[in-house]
């Protein structure tokens, strides 16, 4: 299962992070981790490219991303990536869940 969290302040999302697999076919033939693979690499490759966000962290089974300062960039390259997701989660929620939470 992928679990998504997602938190954010004052309208902002400032944290997201993913961790899990689908298993929703074989290793290497999962299509739906390679399109939540897709739509994080590419959302992170934005921050740091456009926006300049250094606090990403990838790792064995987990990515995280943690906005400290946001603004209409990061709240744009954020809030597309999390549409997204939604939209693979709509055909695929057997494999993938996301939790949203306001602080």
């Amino acid at each position: 299962m992928i679990r998504v969290k997602c938190r954010k302040k004052d309208g902002h999302i400032t944290y997201l992070s993913l961790t899990g697999h689908a298993d929703s076919a074989d290793y290497g033939m999962d299509l739906v981790c390679a399109g939540v693979s897709s739509i994080m690499f590419g959302l992170l490759n934005a921050l740091d490219e456009i926006a300049g966000i250094e606090t990403i962290k990838v790792d064995q089974n987990l990515i995280t991303v943690n906005i400290l300062e946001p603004d209409q960039t990061t709240d744009l390259i954020m809030e597309t990536g999390l549409i997204q997701l939604k939209t693979v989660k709509e055909q695929y929620s057997q494999f993938m869940k996301i939790q949203l939470t306001e602080e």
